[in-house]
């Protein structure tokens, strides 16, 4: 399913996949992981919109550019469930905003799992992994 270039994957699927951001070195080493693109495919951004339609019709955004805003500007990482991590923006306010990760790909990159607003209380179980200075 991919073929190797300089030093990212390509998924040999392109049509169906999008690459939106990468996890930085920085951050992947601070959390034990490891540096990587993050790829959504279209499965994906299809349940976004199907479960999340009321958030993003709040913002405005299409699932696309709900999972990019997050990807772009997330200041804290939690551990999900298994090797998930969940990319959080903590602004504050009573809700977070949650796009979850998982490994792919003998883990040679990240793939958008779910994009979600939630309430802070959720995260309360979960590991910090990162924080933003």
């Amino acid at each position: 399913m991919k073929k190797r270039t300089t030093n990212r994957p390509q998924i040999e699927d392109q049509k169906h996949y999008k690459r939106i951001g990468r996890l930085r070195k920085s951050i992947a080493d601070a959390i034990g992981k490891i540096p990587a693109d993050i790829y959504i495919d279209d499965n994906h951004l299809k349940h976004i919109l199907n479960r999340h339609k009321t958030d993003l019709a709040k913002f405005g955004f299409t699932p696309l550019m709900f999972v990019d805003a997050v990807v772009s500007n997330f200041n804290r990482i939690y551990q999900g469930d298994g090797d998930a991590l969940q990319l959080v923006i903590w602004n504050g306010n009573a809700k977070v905003t949650i796009v979850e990760i998982n490994s792919a790909l003998k883990k040679e990159f990240y793939e958008v799992k779910t994009a979600l607003t939630k309430e802070k209380r959720h995260l309360e179980s979960k590991k910090l992994l990162w924080k933003k200075k």
